[in-house]
């Protein structure tokens, strides 16, 4: 493959586990709690050599770039959701004292706007944004799927409105053919990330998440260091196969538009 970059962003925002000090001091969290919130290792499988990488340098306890910057719930109660979460995915308080909600601007202003920011520097060398993300085998008792096992792969594309069913279809044969199975917007259909820079006739893009007993012991804990390898090799020949793929529309594109223009 060489070290050529494909014009391919990969995003990985919730691989970070770093939590300022001071903002430490104010969580209940010990660094285990803060690893089992993030998602783990995502940052050594979706890190590929061949495409354009935007990595968080920030937990997604301090701020989560998967949301909406105006996505904020604290006011109406505890929640798992949004910006600034107030509880963690097994629904327990985060905080000794919530935030307000000009610390939580603050952080929006510091780490979300630098992460996005990034991406739309970038769009204009890129065809094709793949969001990484990971999941437990079974839905947390925050999510509508709570203790549902999951597939090993889920797709999301918000209902097909960032991705065609075509690339979609040829995302999950990819997966399938490497022995996973492949779940599409379930339960996961893709937030802030696709929603906001992707669209089937801009910037496509799809949302992937690997789900974690692939890779790591998920009482444990402990990473599966040949697998994580494996994936890591799995999604970089992915990126491959999206910008084959690419390259053979646009070729088709560029042959019916002579074709249309010999007919004037």
């Amino acid at each position: 493959m060489g070290d050529k970059k494909h014009p391919i962003l990969v995003s990985i925002p919730h691989g970070s586990t770093f939590v300022p000090a001071e903002l430490r001091r104010r969580m209940h969290m010990t660094d285990r709690g803060v690893k089992l919130q993030s998602d783990p290792y995502t940052v050594d499988i979706f890190d590929v050599p061949n495409a354009y990488v935007v990595k968080a340098r920030i937990s997604r306890l301090v701020v989560d770039l998967n949301r909406a910057p105006d996505d904020i719930e604290m006011e109406l109660k505890l929640s798992a959701d949004g910006v600034v979460v107030s509880v963690d995915l097994d629904g327990k308080p985060i905080y000794k004292d919530p935030p307000s909600f000009e610390v939580i601007a603050e952080r929006v202003n510091q780490y979300h706007d630098m992460f996005h920011e990034k991406i739309e520097e970038l769009k204009p060398k890129i065809k094709f944004l793949i969001d990484g993300h990971s999941m437990r085998s079974k839905g947390p008792v925050t999510k509508a799927d709570s203790g549902q096992e999951r597939a090993d792969v889920v797709l999301g594309n918000r209902d097909y409105t960032t991705c065609s069913r075509k690339m979609t279809r040829k995302i999950m044969k990819f997966f399938e053919e490497k022995g996973f199975s492949v779940a599409i917007n379930n339960p996961y259909k893709g937030r802030y990330i696709i929603g906001y820079h992707c669209s089937r006739r801009g910037l496509p893009g799809i949302q992937i998440e690997l789900n974690e007993r692939l890779y790591m012991g998920e009482k444990t804990h402990k990473p599966h260091k040949k697998k994580i390898q494996k994936l890591n090799q799995i999604v970089a020949e992915l990126v491959e196969v999206l910008h084959t793929a690419l390259e053979k529309e646009e070729g088709l594109s560029r042959a019916d538009l002579s074709a249309q223009g010999s007919l004037f």
